[in-house]
């Protein structure tokens, strides 16, 4: 039994040694391949290592390139800006002394007048005396010639008396009847010799006041001359002063637009001082930059020194579009229409027109000429509208898909060959101040289309163009824009028309999202027909204007989700890149009346 018993146990565990050999195989082949497995792996995460350096190093290099590059446009930028600051004092110095000269100039041509006037009265005495000779010497010989025929007389008398004493021995009473008139005759004579010699003295004093008048009309004339050439002298340097204040000009917008294109001809400022901000949804932050960022406390004033420049750059003769984005609350007509009554609340468009006409009239004073057209539009429901029209009824008429009105005006949209905006039979207000563009703003707002939803109690229902054509030497067009919010049907409750003017409003900024998105990988097709708002803007987002767009979000927690849309939208707007602006230069005279798009 013993015997049997340690069989089956060696038996037993002869299996289990088998067994075990069999499973440690088995595990030994699984290592064996699991080894080779990892060590692919490995070999593998070798390779990414390697590839993930070499991308590191390049990145590396790549960074530091784009430091040197950003060093060198900061140097670049802090030249240009010295470069400015020299000329305007150079440009202050030579309009000083330009106003100096016209001081000057103003009183030679005063003593110029004056000595003008003093020379004709000269001529006139001149030929007054010459006249007063001329009688004093006619008088003179008719005297000459009594005395001469009285003398004759006497000799006459004299012979007939010595003839009648010789002759016929006439009565002393007749002798001394002749001897009477001899005395008479005499006498006669003696008073015309006296008046000779005082026609003699005249005479004198004619002729010495005719030599001092043509004394003083030398002195006149060569006093004249002398004040010609200084006048001469004095428009030439005049001449000089006014080519270097245009040469300055020309420099200093030369330097404006540089540093402006240092900063990028398409720009995205967000209303928290930096250029970047943070937006979290659902425990996930979402982190965005611009090329400004303001707190919500930032006041109008800040808002508008950050777009100054651009508002002169329109007066240097560019297209300058500058328009408000975002969902429907979120204060883009505050940003840029401001509030009514309170000076310190007003938006971008009254504050830039400030800036255009106080410009205007400093440079009026150097001699520059500008006139000035406003136009103001808005697109409902893909149909535009003239909000300047004197027969609003007109504006009411449903209108077709390209912009015809059943009945009443055209509006259509044509771009002319110098990448000008024509829009046909829209009103065009010639302007003088700003207080005539504020009358009209006015106008405008009680016009526009607004309406109320669960988002907002006055929500602007249309996309608001407000365009200023500038004209002089230069042509320029400044674009203000306020486009109507987007925003979602699920909160805004929107039905009826307001249903139909979301659709509208949400179809208008889809099309301007994918003009923006084609812009940004630079596709060969750029929907811009798409929507009235994307054609109207093509030339400010195709390359041929200075572009800077306000995304406006909303402190409000629950929009959060509108909020992260609107700020991907405005990125992408960020990324993309735009041609070089041309300056638009009219080579016709400056006070001729100029059309431009």
């Amino acid at each position: 039994m013993k015997e049997e018993s340690d069989k089956l146990a060696a038996m037993d565990y002869l299996t289990r040694e088998k067994e075990a050999r069999a499973a440690a195989e088995k595990l030994q082949a699984s290592l064996s391949e699991e080894l080779g497995r990892t060590q692919r792996e490995n070999s593998s995460a070798n390779q990414k290592i390697s590839s993930l350096n070499d991308m590191y190093k390049r990145l590396q290099e790549y960074n530091t390139s784009l430091q040197h590059y950003n060093s060198k446009l900061q140097a670049e930028l802090a030249t240009t800006s010295e470069t400015l600051k020299c000329v305007e004092k150079e440009r202050a110095a030579v309009v000083e002394s330009l106003s100096t000269l016209r001081g000057h100039y103003s009183s030679l041509q005063n003593q110029l007048t004056s000595s003008r006037a003093f020379q004709d009265e000269a001529m006139k005495q001149k030929e007054a005396l010459a006249n007063e000779v001329q009688c004093l010497m006619g008088d003179l010989q008719q005297v000459r010639d009594d005395r001469d025929c009285q003398l004759l007389q006497v000799q006459v008398l004299t012979a007939e008396v010595v003839k009648y004493k010789e002759c016929t021995g006439k009565s002393f009473a007749e002798l001394d009847s002749l001897t009477i008139k001899s005395n008479e005759l005499e006498a006669r004579c003696l008073s015309q010799s006296n008046q000779i010699k005082t026609l003699q003295d005249q005479l004198t004093i004619a002729e010495n006041k005719l030599q001092m008048s043509d004394l003083s009309s030398v002195e006149t004339r060569t006093e004249f001359e002398e004040q010609k050439k200084v006048f001469l002298n004095l428009q030439s340097r005049l001449a000089d002063a006014e080519l270097k204040i245009i040469e300055g000009e020309k420099l200093r917008k030369k330097l404006h637009n540089t540093i402006l294109e240092l900063k990028g001809n398409i720009r995205v400022l967000c209303r928290h001082i930096g250029r970047g901000i943070d937006l979290m949804q659902n425990g996930q932050t979402h982190s965005f930059t611009f090329d400004q960022v303001f707190m919500p406390n930032a006041s109008q004033e800040d808002v508008f020194v950050e777009i100054s420049q651009l508002v002169q750059s329109a007066l240097d003769g560019y297209k300058v579009c500058i328009f408000a984005y975002g969902q429907t609350g979120s204060g883009k007509t505050y940003t840029m229409m401001g509030r009514t009554g309170s000076p310190d609340q007003k938006g971008l468009i009254p504050r830039s027109l400030e800036q255009i006409f106080q410009t205007r009239q400093s440079l009026q004073s150097q001699g520059w000429k500008y006139e000035m057209q406003v136009s103001m539009l808005e697109i409902y429901n893909e149909t535009i509208r003239d909000l300047l029209s004197a027969n609003r009824s007109c504006l009411d008429v449903s209108r077709t898909e390209n912009g015809i009105a059943s009945a009443g005006k055209q509006y259509a949209i044509k771009h002319d060959a110098n990448g000008n905006t024509h829009v046909s039979d829209l009103t065009i207000v010639d302007v003088h101040s700003s207080k005539e563009v504020t009358f009209l703003l006015d106008r405008a707002a009680q016009s526009r289309s607004v309406g109320k939803t669960q988002m907002n109690e006055q929500s602007s229902r249309s996309h608001f163009v407000f365009t200023l054509r500038i004209s002089g030497v230069n042509d320029g067009v400044l674009n203000l824009i306020d486009l109507a919010g987007s925003e979602r049907l699920s909160k805004s409750g929107s039905t009826g028309d307001r249903l139909k003017e979301t659709q509208a409003i949400n179809k208008s900024l889809s099309s301007l999202s994918d003009v923006i998105f084609a812009l940004a990988k630079k596709e060969d097709h750029v929907p811009f027909r798409n929507s009235k708002l994307t054609y109207l803007l093509q030339p400010c987002l195709g390359g041929d204007s200075k572009t800077l767009m306000f995304v406006n979000v909303s402190p409000d927690p629950s929009s959060v989700g509108e909020s992260l849309c609107s700020l991907r939208f405005a990125a992408r707007v960020n990324a993309c890149e735009i041609g070089i602006p041309r300056r638009q230069t009219n080579m016709r005279s400056s006070d001729s009346r100029l059309s431009y798009g």
